[in-house]
């Protein structure tokens, strides 16, 4: 991970009850991954209105579905526009965000190239929780119920050596359009996170997932 390139902007605050994750007003905070025991950073920013609009008023099956194994993230709004043809236009906002947040993701992270997913979800993905096998992972839901998390307190194994599912209370969850980075398994503290189960829900997601290139593919969350 790379330093924080400028601490004084930073004005990062702990979450309370969870000293392992960080709050952060400017995009470039994400970079606090990297600081001993910090397993999540959350920037919670504001979207133009225009962008929320244009999410919810598509249906399901207008929702883009997505997937790049290793791209460079100066690449990525064109990849995604040539990925889309015709539909590129209408969801402008949408790419432009997303290619902004791969971005961001490559400079924070100082990764070469980037695996991105933008997945349009109806099921119950991943929602055991766990710890991807990446180094860092940025989730960002764009419509629907956001990743829901753990802190290191409440987590706990089951007799199958999966983490337990824990009391409703302590499952803590992401903001719609919040920016969170989260550790992996390949950190020195991963953070522990799931999907929210949707089944029986009648409630639909659209989540964006950035990886380091060449990582694995993990879950969906």
């Amino acid at each position: 991970m790379t330093p924080d390139a400028h601490p004084s902007r930073q004005r990062a605050r702990r979450v309370p009850g969870a000293p392992e994750a960080l709050i952060v007003d400017e995009p470039e905070g994400l970079a606090a991954i990297g600081r001993p025991g910090t397993a999540l950073v959350l920037w919670r920013r504001q979207v133009r209105p225009e962008l929320a609009s244009l999410v919810d008023g598509l249906a399901f099956a207008e929702l883009p579905h997505l997937r790049f194994e290793a791209i460079a993230a100066h690449r990525v709004g064109e990849a995604l526009a040539a990925a889309l043809g015709p539909r590129a236009g209408k969801l402008a906002p949408l790419l432009a965000d997303v290619a902004d947040l791969a971005r961001l993701y490559a400079r924070v992270t100082g990764s070469a190239t980037i695996r991105l997913r933008l997945e349009a979800i109806r099921d119950d993905a991943c929602r055991r929780f766990h710890a991807d096998q990446v180094h860092a992972r940025l989730l960002c839901t764009y419509r629907g119920p956001a990743t829901e998390w753990l802190a290191a307190h409440d987590v706990r194994l089951a007799a199958d050596g999966f983490v337990a599912d824990p009391e409703p209370a302590a499952i803590r969850r992401l903001e719609r359009f919040e920016v969170g980075l989260f550790a992996g398994a390949r950190a020195p503290r991963p953070c522990i996170h799931r999907s929210p189960p949707l089944s029986g829900t009648g409630r639909d997601r659209l989540l964006l997932v950035v990886d380091e290139g060449g990582e694995a593919a993990g879950c969906t969350c």
